[in-house]
């Protein structure tokens, strides 16, 4: 396959590509589609926190030269998170919180199935962007931070690497703790947002306004934005039903969303599985 992609560019994703050998993330495979190191196809297998258990295929493209421009991540799976579109949404911009869709930069816009990078990276968006590129041109920054989402102490984008951003994602379904601290401007799923909340605890809704999303409402009235509505046990059954959702045999083996990817799944008796991983164990 023949891109448009410059060679240095080539090169530095082979260069990051090839980093992850030493260094990948626990439980999460990704591999280059041959001919095109700017498209990479990948596997994550969850094995802790609310969404343990998943198996959530994505691809990778770099649209932009990375690092001074975000990947763009889209999963085959409809999962229920705050930080992924809905695949059955128009393009989301990342540049908005708790109103309809609207027009962004290339960059901060994002597809059905896109992952949003902004509460990890916000280095990579509107201001915080301008404040990282002149980091990137300065010699020398003392003032990074390893911190996801942190942006009191901005890391330069340069210092970026698709180890970072991996690992973010995987942590985003596997960490209560980064759930937690998620805000609303950085959602790309807002009803997602607003149910986990719920599920927390931490809904700010009042009982009157609780009771009012709860009764029958005329049809003139306005539509109501996704923190106006009950999202009471939303969320436990959104992320159960997406869990099993990814462990079908359509998903695993079949065409629905996995046929045409790079890494294929093969069913196999037991017996065969624990020879190749006898095999495996010893090389």
């Amino acid at each position: 396959m023949s891109t448009n992609v410059p060679s240095l560019a080539k090169q530095s994703l082979l260069l990051e590509f090839a980093s992850l050998k030493h260094a990948s993330p626990e439980g999460l495979y990704v591999t280059i589609t041959p001919g095109d190191p700017s498209l990479w196809s990948g596997v994550l297998f969850v094995r802790e926190g609310p969404y343990k258990g998943a198996v959530l295929r994505f691809q990778i493209s770099f649209p932009n030269p990375f690092p001074s421009s975000p990947p763009l991540i889209t999963f085959a799976s409809d999962i229920f998170h705050p930080l992924l579109t809905p695949l059955t949404t128009y393009t989301y911009t990342t540049s908005t919180s708790d109103t309809e869709t609207v027009s962004a930069t290339d960059f901060e816009r994002l597809p059905p199935g896109g992952f949003s990078l902004r509460h990890g990276f916000p280095q990579w968006f509107g201001r915080e962007r301008t404040v990282s590129l002149e980091l990137a041109r300065s010699p020398k920054s003392d003032g990074s931070s390893s911190t996801f989402g942190s942006s009191t102490t901005t890391r330069p984008l340069l210092d970026v690497t698709m180890h970072d951003v991996l690992e973010y994602m995987r942590k985003a379904f596997s960490s209560e703790e980064l759930l937690d601290s998620i805000p609303l401007s950085a959602a790309a799923n807002p009803g997602a947002y607003h149910a986990y909340r719920a599920f927390k605890g931490r809904d700010q809704l009042s009982s009157a306004t609780q009771s009012r999303t709860t009764s029958p409402e005329p049809s003139t009235s306005r539509a109501r934005k996704p923190g106006e509505w009950n999202w009471e046990g939303v969320w436990e059954e959104r992320v159960k039903r997406g869990v099993q959702s990814t462990l079908s045999e359509g998903m695993l083996y079949g065409s629905a969303g996995a046929g045409d990817d790079v890494i294929r799944f093969a069913e196999m008796p037991d017996e065969a599985l624990q020879k190749i991983k006898a095999r495996i164990l010893k090389s």
